[in-house]
């Protein structure tokens, strides 16, 4: 008997046929599949039984049999398109499949959902069949592997099809995501995660989104007692905040606000409190570099870098070993901060300015008498400071009197020369045009190319690059004829 033979007298006489033969089969057909000969078997396959029929092995049969299905049904269902697949009916059976407590039936039956994006016809197709709400529904399993290929799908469709879009947004559907937003914790963040992507797709969704009471049930997040919660939704919020129409919502909602107040507090030591100031100062820095919005206004409103700068000059004196944990962390959070703000010149600048007079002091300061984690967030937050092609003059000096005192040092020179953007920073001529700042670069490269041990630290190509750097000196420019030579 064949293996088809083996499968269709199953079907017909379930209990006539033993469990390990029908398994048996199904792996044959499976290998037999995968041969040379593969599309034909499948046309074999699919002459002597009807693919909704070889669904019904997924039924209530043990986990096996559903396995050694879905392998086949998997390959068998390959070629075909959303549109073949709905128009053989089985949109039954992938309603059934998408809820089936096996994983590999819902992979399987996702496999052909997604199929959809093959065209907007076949995305209108689904949007108005039963699996639509369905596909909402799953956002609430515990198996994250679907839910997370779920939301995914759902926001390609909704933000490249108008007319997913205008469902999604009908009371049917908003009335399905409300009620699993007040489900368990990681439930309602899949839904604010959800809604917080699709609301940056367009002014029209983002006003949508706040219609529908979503963005406000994220921001109700925020007064939360536990702390993961109102962590979670800190950084829901930070992915939201990419435009001004963002910016004028959380303003009206007093978030912008209740983030300061949470910077104002003084208890360092409070764990739960450092957390929360942490995940408010990663948000003012996306803030920062949303295009749309100039820092200057909030920073003039909010008085953010104030905070900073107190953050910076935090003692650790007569503190438990843990609380100087909490506070190096905090410490170090702000130093990142100060470089997302300062990498940009009109951040540089306001960093600079007279709204804060002391930040950036206060930050040398830190720099010359920290050591350890602090000390390498330091660098890196320089670095991100002396990237800005057009910053302010007087930090820019400092910054490279700070990098050629650390080329002195063993562990700077060895920081220096393995960090791949210093090196083409440092060896490019053309992103340096002040008089001061090429004899600075000169000064650091001479410095660590003439240092002890400089041939054991440094790379051989990086010390010869280096070597011609010092020998054309620190004014050289190239002619035209050699970057024409350089460039053919």
């Amino acid at each position: 008997m064949t293996d088809i033979d083996t499968v269709k007298n199953f079907l017909r006489s379930p209990g006539k046929t033993d469990r390990a033969d029908l398994i048996n089969a199904l792996e044959i057909m499976n290998l037999s599949l995968e041969g040379p000969n593969g599309a034909q078997k499948a046309q074999t396959i699919l002459a002597a039984i009807p693919i909704p029929e070889l669904f019904t092995l997924l039924g209530n049969y043990e986990d096996v049999v559903s396995l050694a299905t879905c392998k086949v049904l998997n390959k068998l269902l390959r070629p075909m398109s959303y549109a073949d697949i709905n128009s053989s009916g089985l949109q039954e059976y992938l309603m059934l499949g998408l809820q089936h407590e096996v994983p590999e039936v819902r992979i399987l039956t996702l496999n052909q959902i997604e199929k959809c994006q093959e065209s907007e016809e076949a995305i209108q197709d689904l949007v108005k069949s039963p699996l639509f709400p369905a596909m909402l529904e799953s956002l609430g399993f515990d198996d994250t592997l679907t839910s997370t290929r779920i939301l995914e799908l759902l926001v390609k469709l909704v933000t490249t099809s108008s007319y997913c879009f205008q469902v999604f947004f009908d009371p049917e559907s908003i009335a399905i995501l409300n009620r699993l937003s007040k489900g368990d914790g990681i439930v309602k963040f899949r839904v604010f995660d959800l809604m917080a992507r699709i609301s940056l797709s367009s002014p029209e969704a983002f006003q949508l989104c706040e219609s529908s009471g979503s963005l406000e049930a994220i921001t109700s997040e925020l007064k939360s007692d536990d702390l993961l919660i109102k962590l979670n939704a800190i950084e829901t919020l930070s992915k939201i905040i990419q435009s001004r129409i963002s910016y004028s919502f959380f303003e009206k909602a007093g978030i912008l606000q209740f983030f300061v107040d949470i910077l104002s507090k003084d208890d360092d030591q409070d764990i739960t409190l450092v957390l929360e100031k942490c995940s408010v100062l990663k948000f003012f820095g996306k803030l920062c570099e949303v295009e749309d919005i100039d820092f200057s206004e909030v920073e003039d409103k909010y008085k953010i870098l104030r905070q900073i700068d107190a953050h910076l000059l935090s003692d650790h004196v007569d503190l438990k070993f843990t609380d100087v944990l909490n506070l190096y962390g905090l410490k170090i959070t702000s130093i990142h901060i100060i470089g997302v703000i300062g990498h940009k010149e009109y951040g540089l600048k306001l960093l600079y300015s007279s709204v804060s007079p002391n930040l950036l002091g206060d930050f040398m300061d830190l720099y010359h008498s920290s050591s350890g984690d602090v000390k390498l967030a330091c660098l890196q937050t320089i670095s991100c400071l002396l990237g800005v092609r057009r910053g302010v003059e007087e930090f820019r000096m400092i910054s490279f009197t700070i990098l050629q005192k650390m080329a002195f040092h063993p562990w700077g020179k060895t920081e220096m020369v393995n960090c791949k953007e210093f090196i083409d920073y440092i060896i490019d001529r053309s992103n340096e045009s002040t008089h001061k700042g090429k004899e600075w670069k000169f000064t650091i490269i001479q410095t660590l190319y003439e240092s002890p041990n400089s041939e054991t630290i440094i790379a051989p190509n990086i010390l010869e690059q280096f070597r011609r750097y010092l020998h054309e000196g620190p004014f050289y420019v190239k002619s035209k004829t050699a970057v024409a030579l350089e460039n053919a």
